[in-house]
């Protein structure tokens, strides 16, 4: 059931990393660039080091890990609370032929403590600016998962041109969290969502998602969108376990439709967490992606 996605967002927030950071240096030259701007310069050294360091930036100090080289960096951006998330079972695939990077946004893993609200803008601007900071261009290729696919199309929504492909790994619609305060169920994940204090990201959802569905288009820009094919039922009625359903799908279809150039992937046999059940699938992907990236972009 669709339902499960939140409970698994939420409870990732017992899922940070706790190992003391450590700096490889690149040993590609870092490209600078003032906060927030896209670089993805062709003339650009692209950076072939590992990288596992807590990076400053305005607001705090936030952890990044880089690894492998390519002519392009895949960036994963885990779900709510998710901190570093759980790559291991597709970055190294990754790294053999593209820079991958993951990060944990303030408030996770061993970034520094959120200090106010956040929406999914602010956390793609954070993420923008961790990349520019930590000499690591573009040209990007996004995978966001659960809620932070919506991170993923805020970024892209305001970098178009950094941004040569997304894929959005069961990303949460931007009407779920609406959707699920409606099932009596999940009435404490109805509270904790509507209270940025009790989170440790500080995440304000309904703005947040809110903000997002404002966005209307990211012209043709290659986008898949994967969703597990069955989900956990479990206390729910035959009645919710339906809405939830039908409301995932559409929320599925409304992302594919921000692109003129999309596809919509099912998978079988997983969770929300497609990248651990998975991997070799989203590898797949990723790699059709890469293969697929806008030239002009």
């Amino acid at each position: 059931l669709a339902a499960v996605v939140l409970a698994a967002a939420i409870a990732g927030a017992a899922c940070g990393s706790t190992e003391t950071p450590i700096a490889t240096p690149s040993t590609g030259t870092p490209v600078t660039a003032a906060p927030g701007a896209s670089v993805a310069s062709p003339a650009a050294v692209r950076p072939t080091g590992e990288v596992d360091r807590l990076v400053a930036i305005p607001g705090g100090r936030m952890h990044l890990r880089c690894t492998g080289h390519g002519d392009a960096t895949v960036v994963l951006i885990s779900g709510w609370d998710g901190g570093d998330g759980t790559w291991e079972g597709i970055e190294p695939a990754l790294a053999a032929r593209s820079r991958v990077c993951s990060s944990a946004r303030f408030g996770t893993g061993t970034s520094d403590p959120a200090t106010e609200p956040r929406t999914f803008t602010d956390a793609s601007s954070d993420l923008r600016v961790l990349l520019d900071m930590a000499g690591e261009p573009g040209p990007y290729v996004l995978l966001g998962h659960s809620f932070g696919g919506a991170v993923a199309v805020a970024f892209a929504a305001t970098d178009p041109s950094g941004v040569e492909a997304l894929l959005l790994l069961d990303a949460s619609p931007t009407d779920w969290p609406s959707v699920v305060c409606t099932v009596p169920t999940y009435r404490e994940a109805c509270d904790l969502m509507h209270d940025p204090a009790r989170d440790a990201e500080r995440l304000d959802v309904f703005p947040a998602f809110d903000e997002v569905a404002r966005i209307s288009s990211l012209g043709d820009v290659p986008l898949t969108v994967m969703t597990g094919a069955h989900r956990d039922a479990t206390g729910l009625s035959p009645a919710d376990v339906e809405r939830l359903d039908a409301a995932w799908a559409a929320g599925q279809e409304r992302w594919a439709g921000l692109s003129s150039t999309s596809r919509i992937v099912t998978v079988e046999q997983t969770g929300h967490h497609i990248e651990v059940d998975q991997p070799a699938r989203v590898v797949e992907e990723l790699e059709a992606l890469l293969g697929a990236r806008r030239s002009d972009a």
